[in-house]
């Protein structure tokens, strides 16, 4: 099945009984086949400080369905900012870029090869 951001949004809205979810505070990843990632540019700008306390990253898998919640705290991300490949840094569209794994050795575990391979397991909602 085919999903899109909005549907994702709407779709975990409902599981979780209210609108925690937003176009602002989610981003949302459809797993790459071929390379077996989610794969996610999250804008610096929304890591700083009194921006939002919780980023929510949403990845859904195509062939089976299923839609994966990950509630990623912005002082995570702060803290193991060495850990990940920052693009653009210092620039006005810096991202943090995430490659996050679904194989079974090395699950959501971030696998961008100048990173450290942090693993995004323990933000998995249920």
């Amino acid at each position: 099945m085919k999903l899109d951001k909005q549907q994702a949004i709407a779709r975990r809205n409902e599981q979780l009984g209210g609108a925690v979810l937003g176009t602002n505070n989610t981003h949302f990843a459809v797993l790459d086949p071929k390379r077996n990632i989610w794969w996610f540019d999250l804008p610096m700008s929304r890591l700083a400080v009194g921006q939002y306390e919780w980023l929510h990253l949403l990845l859904h898998t195509p062939s089976t369905d299923e839609l994966i919640h990950l509630k990623v705290t912005t002082k995570f991300l702060r803290d193991q900012k060495d850990a990940v490949v920052v693009r653009n840094e210092g620039k006005r569209k810096s991202t943090v870029s995430l490659e996050l794994s679904a194989d079974k050795d090395s699950y959501l575990k971030d696998m961008r090869p100048n990173g450290a391979n942090l693993s995004f397991a323990s933000f998995v909602q249920k």
